[in-house]
């Protein structure tokens, strides 16, 4: 693909060759999602799988609830092991479905002994959606509602280890983690914010650029909190296409003009469309507004390390770019790849 690519000659096909090389479903990155709490009790194991309507039906399509596949299904995708063994399946119940088109399915586990400490490897849905995240919790008999432990299983992470299951530990620094994590690989694997900072800075200096992705940050912090307090609120059918439109209208400007010095009053006000993207995705995976006040802060935090990181490796090789001969004509290119996806996930959005 690259052969073609020469970038002194013509950047714009320079440009076209890097994005085309971007998903064009940029924001849909979480997909589906399951809750799952555990009980230990003496030498049993209750695994409560609360699936999503999605999963559900996905679940359903490949194999029959009334099968002994259902059965195999999970004894080949959920490990329970404690004391180095592995814990038997020994029943499935299946509620009926709840009104929402959530599934809860109780998975009751038999082990060979008292359980004191334990190891869960979940492989669940992962043949039906390599993006599915579960959330899982450790929880106690008596208070199922308290969470112990807590983790976030998905393809990167299918192991969630317990070394005590009475004492648990810190189910608040686990959360903590787990979505400053979400929070960094959000960020990370969002062409499309990526993009938006990437056409944004190009043309800009280093004390522009720094007030610029300030201004981006407050504002996305902002809506965010806003959004968590419920006093701002927009459906995904209507920020995802507005995201789109400010890569567009950012590429368009660094093609149509060299005075970008007040560009942080814009990318401030396209920080509030961002914000609602990220909200948006956390909101999508939480349960309780409680849950939700902690998941947010780290969310965010994991968001800037990760905004950080790419700010990083970026400023200095387009500070390079713009120091050749031909750096004029690179950025001028880019911009323009980055109106046309921008235009490609607008109409994406809108219509299909």
């Amino acid at each position: 693909m690259f052969k073609w690519c020469r970038l002194r000659r013509n950047a714009l096909p320079f440009a076209f060759c890097l994005l085309t090389l971007v998903s064009a479903q940029a924001h849909d990155r979480i997909g589906s999602i399951s809750h799952s709490i555990i009980i230990a009790r003496g030498d049993a194991v209750s695994y409560y799988l609360n699936m999503s309507p999605a999963i559900a039906e996905l679940l359903k399509k490949e194999v029959d609830p009334n099968s002994p596949d259902f059965q195999d299904y999970f004894s080949s995708e959920l490990s329970v092991r404690t004391w180095d063994s592995e814990c038997r399946l020994a029943q499935i119940e299946k509620a009926p479905p709840e009104t929402t088109g959530n599934w809860i399915v109780h998975l009751l586990y038999r082990c060979p002994r008292e359980v004191k400490d334990l190891s869960i490897t979940s492989g669940l849905f992962l043949d039906l959606d390599e993006t599915h995240t579960q959330f899982a919790r450790l929880a106690t008999f008596d208070e199922p509602g308290t969470s112990l432990r807590e983790a976030v299983l998905k393809a990167s992470n299918m192991s969630f280890h317990i070394p005590d299951v009475r004492s648990g530990g810190s189910a608040s620094s686990d959360r903590a983690l787990s979505f400053f994590k979400l929070g960094i690989e959000h960020l990370l694997t969002g062409y499309d914010h990526i993009l938006f900072l990437l056409t944004v800075i190009i043309v800009m200096n280093l004390l522009d650029t720094i007030k610029a992705v300030t201004a981006f940050t407050v504002a996305h912090s902002l809506t965010m909190a806003l959004a968590f307090l419920q006093l701002v609120s927009l459906p995904s059918s209507i920020v995802e296409p507005l995201i789109a439109l400010t890569i567009i209208y950012v590429s368009v400007e660094n093609i149509l003009t060299t005075n970008v010095r007040k560009r942080w009053l814009l990318t401030g006000l396209f920080g509030l469309v961002h914000g609602l993207g990220f909200v948006g995705a956390l909101k999508a995976i939480t349960v309780s507004r409680d849950e939700l006040l902690l998941s947010l802060f780290s969310f965010n935090i994991g968001i800037e390390a990760g905004q950080l990181l790419v700010i990083l490796i970026s400023v200095p090789a387009l500070r390079y770019l713009r120091t050749r001969a031909w750096g004029r004509r690179f950025c001028h290119g880019f911009s323009q790849g980055t109106a046309a996806l921008g235009t490609v996930w607008f109409i994406q959005r809108v219509f299909l």
